[in-house]
């Protein structure tokens, strides 16, 4: 509604200028005292740019020229909310101890440390699992080798066990080739002997006749 927009719009301009005081006084501040005012500032920013956020949900309630104001007000809120945001940075970075500009060298050494640490653990962590990826390749391609060996001598083994069926049958014709040849000649000779007997006879009849 329009009174909760209004008392929002109000309740930003007081925290606003809040902030705006308490970023005046963080370059004259030090060590501890400074964090803790960096500190309070940044949450007082989190409860502004939530009052900002809440106006705007309350400007879609609104019609005809409030909408409009509180919509161009919202615009403003948010350029005055990045300006702080941007007075805060420059605040900070006008650190008058040295010790405080010491630390934060030595942090953003340390920092940079850790970081290339943790690259090169990635890196090699990286390489640890390409390695393993292709040792679990090799493994596989080394299995598939050896059923398609396996596989093979099957294969071979059959065959034999085929050739040798065959050869055995071969020879069983064989054997039964040369029982049918003797038995043939045996015919033969039978035969010439009977034909002879009866020739024998035949003379011996035709003889006997001429006596």
């Amino acid at each position: 509604s329009m009174s909760n927009a209004t008392q929002y719009e109000q309740d930003y301009s007081e925290l606003s200028a809040d902030i705006t005081a308490k970023i005046g006084r963080i370059p004259s501040l030090f060590g501890k005292d400074k964090h803790d005012m960096v500190g309070e500032v940044e949450g007082l920013l989190e409860e502004a740019k939530d009052l900002i956020d809440q106006i705007e949900v309350e400007s879609h309630a609104a019609t005809g020229d409030a909408r409009k104001q509180i919509t161009m007000n919202v615009a403003n809120y948010r350029r005055d909310y990045e300006t702080h945001v941007k007075n805060l940075r420059k605040a900070r970075l006008s650190y008058t101890d040295e010790a405080e500009q010491r630390n934060e060298l030595l942090g953003n050494e340390h920092k940079n440390v850790l970081t290339s640490n943790s690259e090169r653990l990635e890196r090699s962590s990286k390489r640890l699992e390409d390695g393993y990826r292709m040792a679990m390749e090799t493994e596989e391609i080394g299995q598939n080798v050896l059923n398609n060996l396996a596989q093979d001598r099957e294969k071979i083994k059959n065959a034999r066990n085929r050739l040798n069926n065959v050869d055995g049958t071969l020879s069983q014709s064989s054997r039964l080739l040369n029982n049918m040849y003797r038995r043939v000649i045996q015919n033969k000779a039978m035969m010439f002997v009977i034909g002879l007997i009866i020739v024998v006879i035949i003379v011996l009849a035709l003889y006997g006749m001429l006596k």
